[in-house]
């Protein structure tokens, strides 16, 4: 019996309180037609995030002008906002381009059929339905918090700069913003301000949202693991000898479909890099620019904003290392269960398929980053220790 695949029809019920909310922001098709989302789910993603870019664009374009204008005002709160809003950018569409590869990996999770399913799923999909919601409130909290912290309540400060350093910056936007055309006046002011307030929430709401999607993947993925050595381990039980290697096969199979025993096989490994690679080294790469420049930022204005920022980023590395981490060591943990099956009292022909099990769970399940790592605490503190650098570098200039 080969490996279950992902072509028949199977419905996705892995995490559907995760799912739910993206599906909310339009970040993950409706059901039944995630395998094939269609060019409209991907127009209304696009269309979405075009008209959540405004903050984005603001700092930018501000940043852009302090920097000919040769003033350098608040230079590093525009550093933060953009670097932040554009690295969440690469995040999300990092995820969107994979969005079919990330649905495929769902449904084999969500298939049962062949090898039946894991004992603690129910229970675990149930808890982590609660967990998505708590972490969606705390999400909602986070940003509210830099949105109300940022420069919107701060009216009356900017306007005493601008009298004190002859400037002319908009007041009460959520950040420093310059346009090639006059906004500083009623309504425009007020509708600008609404269109940041909408993209910075949804923004960094979609980025904080994937990160956990990772994170709440790693978990049902260990959930499979756990069954796979569940079955093994259940196999032994049977003191009939043909009755013992027909379950054992029947794990082997399952063990195959997650690691891989064969080069030909489509494992659960690559469906996972295949459909978060790409995120996974967008997150390695400008998560620690945007923790050591908001860090610098912080240290600098002290503004509960660009802390907060950094808290989110802080804890969406730490989730996605630490479930990386956490499959590696599930993963390897299963090697150790089958050398404790008492093997040396079966017969050759199990002793041989055995053998050629723990072989190849001498390699453990890996989330990668690409081609830059594997995510996991060396990740991790590779990343703070590149922060570091930035801060270092920044304090010099």
């Amino acid at each position: 019996m080969a490996p279950t695949t992902v072509n028949k029809k199977v419905s996705i019920t892995c995490m559907p309180a995760s799912l739910s909310i993206l599906r909310t922001f339009l970040a993950f098709p409706s059901k039944n037609t995630e395998l094939e989302p269609g060019i409209v789910f991907y127009l209304k993603f696009l269309g979405v995030s075009l008209l959540g870019s405004l903050p984005m664009l603001s700092s930018i374009m501000h940043l852009i002008n302090t920097v000919q204008n040769g003033k350098f005002h608040h230079i590093d709160l525009d550093l933060t906002y953009a670097v932040s809003f554009s690295t969440a950018y690469a995040l999300i569409w990092a995820f969107i381009i994979k969005i079919k590869s990330a649905a495929k990996m769902y449904t084999f999770i969500s298939d049962f059929e062949v090898f039946g399913k894991p004992t603690d799923f129910d229970r675990c999909n149930k808890a982590f339905n609660r967990y998505a919601k708590i972490h969606f409130v705390y999400l909602e909290l986070l940003i509210w918090t830099i949105i109300l912290t940022s420069n919107i309540f701060k009216t009356q400060k900017c306007k005493l700069e601008n009298q004190l350093y002859n400037m002319n910056e908009v007041c009460g936007l959520f950040s420093y913003t310059w346009m090639p055309f006059d906004i500083d006046y009623s309504p425009i002011r007020e509708l600008y301000l609404l269109f940041e307030i909408f993209g910075a929430h949804h923004i960094y709401m979609l980025a904080g949202l994937m990160a956990w999607q990772v994170f709440e993947t790693m978990q049902h993925i260990i959930i499979r693991i756990r069954h796979v050595k569940h079955v093994m381990v259940e196999a032994f039980t049977y003191r009939d000898s043909t009755v013992r290697r027909r379950k054992f096969n029947i794990a082997v199979r399952y063990h195959n479909s997650i690691f891989g025993l064969f080069s030909y096989c489509y494992r659960l490994e690559e469906k996972l890099n295949d459909a978060f690679s790409i995120f996974m080294f967008t997150h390695m790469v400008l998560t620690a620019a945007v923790l050591g420049i908001g860090i610098y930022s912080w240290l600098r204005v002290k503004s509960l904003s660009t802390f907060m920022v950094c808290t989110g980023w802080f804890v969406g590395l730490f989730m996605d290392c630490f479930s990386g981490q956490r499959l590696q060591d599930e993963s390897l943990e299963l090697a150790v269960a089958v050398y404790n099956l008492p093997w040396y009292d079966c017969e050759e022909p199990l002793k041989k398929d055995i053998m050629v099990v723990l072989q190849k769970c001498q390699s453990s399940l890996k989330l990668r980053a690409g081609a830059f790592g594997v995510m996991d605490r060396a990740m991790f503190l590779g990343v703070i220790k590149l922060t570091y650098s930035y801060i270092t570098l920044l304090k010099q200039t």
